[in-house]
């Protein structure tokens, strides 16, 4: 797992643009939009980021299926279902338009997480690929967590208030456990995660390196400051 410092003011300018455009919109936060996999992912939502639960999860071996059993958050589709003439503009924007536009396959993930929004441990091998991820926090009151895969030891990063960025590999299941990525996170303030994905199919492939390449391009482009 590797911090990102965002410097390229055009770039910070594009993120800064889309909370501005979201938090205009009437009824980000209304309930309808929250989508949750349980009664106890409301009632005790940061169980789900500890480590009590990684072990679960981890005891459960390949029967874990990479996606998140347990969350809370408002994902984009469900607003843009709900909603579309308030929500389609802003999640084809940041969705297609800046997919586009960093070079990315596609984007994996459009979220905002109220206060109390979360996403268990998980480890994404359903879908690996390289991935960046933005995330924009209203006041640093959360946090990102991940598995140390040669150490076993959890590292949490906490947030800052504003933008924050970050990439990994996502190995599939079949792959050496060093390439899988457990990790979770917590909000305790307004959040929005967006997250790109750079498909390499699996290490040592043609597909890897033109993924790398273009991964490596674009975090070179976010820490530049021309």
């Amino acid at each position: 797992m590797t911090e990102v410092t965002i410097r390229n003011k055009e770039l910070l300018g594009t993120l800064n643009s889309f909370v501005e455009q979201f938090f205009a919109i009437k009824g980000y936060a209304d309930p309808k939009h929250r989508q949750f996999s349980s009664q106890k992912a409301l009632a005790d939502p940061e169980y789900f980021c500890s480590k009590e639960y990684l072990d679960h999860q981890l005891s459960t071996g390949d029967s874990h299926s990479g996606f998140p059993e347990e969350h809370m958050a408002h994902p984009t589709s469900k607003m843009v279902q709900n909603n579309p003439e308030a929500f389609t503009n802003f999640r084809d924007s940041v969705k297609h338009g800046f997919a586009k536009r960093i070079g990315a396959h596609t984007n994996a993930l459009l979220n905002y997480y109220p206060p109390r929004g979360f996403v268990g441990w998980h480890t994404n091998w359903n879908a690996n690929a390289y991935q960046v991820l933005f995330t924009w926090s209203k006041d640093g009151d959360g946090y990102f967590k991940y598995r140390d895969s040669q150490t076993g030891k959890i590292v949490t990063i906490q947030d800052k208030p504003g933008w924050q960025c970050r990439h990994y590999y996502f190995g599939h299941k079949d792959e050496p456990e060093e390439h899988h990525c457990w990790h979770a996170a917590y909000a305790g303030c307004d959040r929005l995660t967006l997250a790109y994905k750079f498909e390499n199919e699996s290490k040592g492939t043609t597909a890897d390196s033109a993924a790398r390449m273009l991964r490596d391009g674009l975090i070179e482009e976010i820490e530049s400051e021309d």
